[in-house]
């Protein structure tokens, strides 16, 4: 099987299985691209925390006295401006901080994560909690979250079969978006149908911007 194959079974099983989510929501107004957000949203939980920890290290090291160029060096690149000229010495950390996009990116990321372990921790089906909890804010692959729960994950929460896992992986899904939709938190996630994109659009973040 080629490549442009592989993508075409894996968008096509993508496609019914955001269909059988629709089917399972109560509330008319989430549609296939609310879900499709909601899906992209949850796989991108462990990168965002990942940035979130990351940068509230370098920001840990400002008050411990690192300099401005230091910082940023210690995030993974020299520092440098959008004109591409390396930050001057004269430049404090502060003003890096709050100038700089990442800042804006960071609360940004912080309030995307808070909102997804809240619709998560409001789940109330228990073997629905725990699904969300292994795939989304844990990153667990989908089979070794299913075989955790085959066996029975917590004591309180009996084991299920692979088919009724499936199915409650999908009702999670369906009461997050549900939640996102209702506290707006996807508009903040947005597809992208323009010029040069594939023809499901792609999906990404709407990055704050200040005047």
């Amino acid at each position: 099987m080629s490549n442009d194959e592989v993508v075409v079974v894996v968008n096509r099983e993508d496609v019914e299985d955001t269909n059988k989510i629709i089917q399972l929501n109560f509330f008319s107004d989430v549609d296939e691209e609310d879900i499709r957000k909601t899906k992209w949203l949850l796989g991108k939980y462990v990168d965002m925390i990942d940035i979130i920890q990351n940068y509230e290290y370098a920001l840990k090291q400002i008050e411990n006295g690192m300099s401005a160029y230091e910082l940023l060096s210690a995030e993974g690149s020299v520092a440098k401006r959008e004109s591409g000229h390396e930050l001057t010495a004269d430049v404090t950390a502060n003003s890096v901080i709050m100038k700089d996009k990442r800042h804006d990116n960071y609360k940004l990321y912080v309030f995307l994560t808070n909102n997804v372990r809240f619709a998560i921790s409001n789940i109330k089906d228990p073997h629905e909690g725990v699904a969300a909890k292994l795939l989304f804010l844990e990153g667990k692959k989908y089979l070794k979250a299913q075989g955790y729960m085959e066996k029975g994950y917590r004591k309180d929460v009996p084991g299920i079969a692979a088919t009724t896992f499936a199915d409650k992986r999908r009702r999670a899904i369906a009461n997050i978006a549900n939640s996102l939709k209702f506290n707006r938190t996807l508009d903040f996630i947005t597809i992208d149908y323009g010029r040069g994109r594939n023809e499901e659009g792609e999906v990404g973040i709407i990055s704050p911007t200040k005047d």
